[in-house]
């Protein structure tokens, strides 16, 4: 089973419960992040628009990004000072239908803060989405369908929103109950135009992470057999094995399922906070020293993971490890 669809790690979800610290803790942690945006309607016809669901801002990389999503707060006055409103153009017909539909999409994702703050979104990335979309049929994977989005990207000429294409994938279940997997959000996106993602500026962060290169998904024991499976299904590929750990390498990125106590090896001082569930991540930057040495200067504690990769315990980073490795050089 082979397939070339897949072409990597789109981004990583963090959900977290206040936005406003959490980019005060990933800005501290050396990630240049955007000001947030929230989508807004008005809550009946003629009336001013306000925030609904949920708020984002990404860490962005060229091809790759890490999300922090938050629900909108109560009080508004607790919303992010530089925050930015994305009013939807909604006719006043399907105005309280638009509004459900929001809250619906959102609430899944938000819903997970009742297991653990940290990350719940996992989405891949696909060269050719008619492709992606006909394979996933073919291997009865449950799936919404390609849906049509769009995505800000900031080049030297201004922020425009581009096209791109999103799967959303169900847990396996009758298509009348659809729902998420039980790791949480998965998703497969075609993205923006190669040549818009190259033009991208403000990606310099000063940890010098460069890219998204690798999610951990944490499984019981007895479930990492099915859970390979679904996922071979998924992205088409073959795992490779070891004797607790399985991977899928998509082309510069990794997806690795491994069990608690593999994870708890590989990451000294951490456990799994549930299962299954998105236990780590990794970003490669482009000098590991000096990113120590940047996290060290800030007062940030750090560990090193089995392999030597450099992590930021959970308990510091919102709730899942975040690991940092020495990007390869490219000959």
């Amino acid at each position: 089973m082979t397939c070339s669809d897949i072409s990597g790690l789109h981004h990583v979800g963090m959900v977290v419960r206040d936005l406003n610290a959490a980019i005060a803790t990933f800005r501290h942690l050396g990630f240049h992040i955007r000001p947030p945006a929230y989508p807004a309607l008005p809550p009946a016809p003629g009336a001013e628009p306000e925030p609904l669901g949920a708020g984002n801002t990404h860490a962005d990389f060229t091809r790759s990004f890490i999300e922090l999503l938050a629900p909108v707060p109560d009080d508004r006055r607790l919303l992010p000072a530089d925050a930015t409103l994305t009013v939807l153009e909604v006719p006043d017909d399907q105005l309280s239908a638009a509004r459900t539909a929001i809250r619906r999409t959102v609430d899944g994702v938000v819903e997970r803060l009742d297991r653990f703050e940290g990350a719940h979104i996992l989405v891949f990335t696909s060269s050719a989405i008619e492709q992606t979309v006909a394979r996933l049929d073919g291997a009865d994977v449950a799936h919404a369908g390609a849906r049509a989005m769009q995505r800000p990207v900031t080049t030297a000429g201004g922020t425009r929103l581009e096209a791109i294409m999103h799967v959303e994938v169900h847990a396996d279940a009758p298509a009348a109950m659809p729902r998420m997997p039980s790791e949480g959000r998965v998703g497969i996106v075609q993205d923006a135009p190669p040549a818009a993602l190259d033009a991208q500026t403000d990606l310099d962060h000063p940890n010098g992470a460069l890219a998204l290169s690798e999610c951990v998904l944490t499984v019981d024991d007895g479930d990492r057999g099915p859970v390979v499976h679904r996922y071979e299904r998924l992205l088409g590929l073959r795992a490779q094995h070891d004797a607790d750990t399985s991977g899928f390498d998509l082309g510069g990125s990794r997806l690795t399922i491994t069990t608690p106590s593999a994870f708890s090896a590989r990451l000294p001082g951490e456990r799994a906070l549930d299962t299954p569930a998105l236990g780590a991540y990794t970003v490669d930057v482009a000098d590991l020293r000096a990113t120590e040495l940047l996290l060290s200067s800030r007062g940030i504690p750090t560990r090193r993971a089995a392999g030597g990769e450099l992590f930021i315990p959970g308990d510091v980073a919102h709730g899942t490890p975040l690991m940092f490795r020495q990007a390869q050089q490219v000959t």
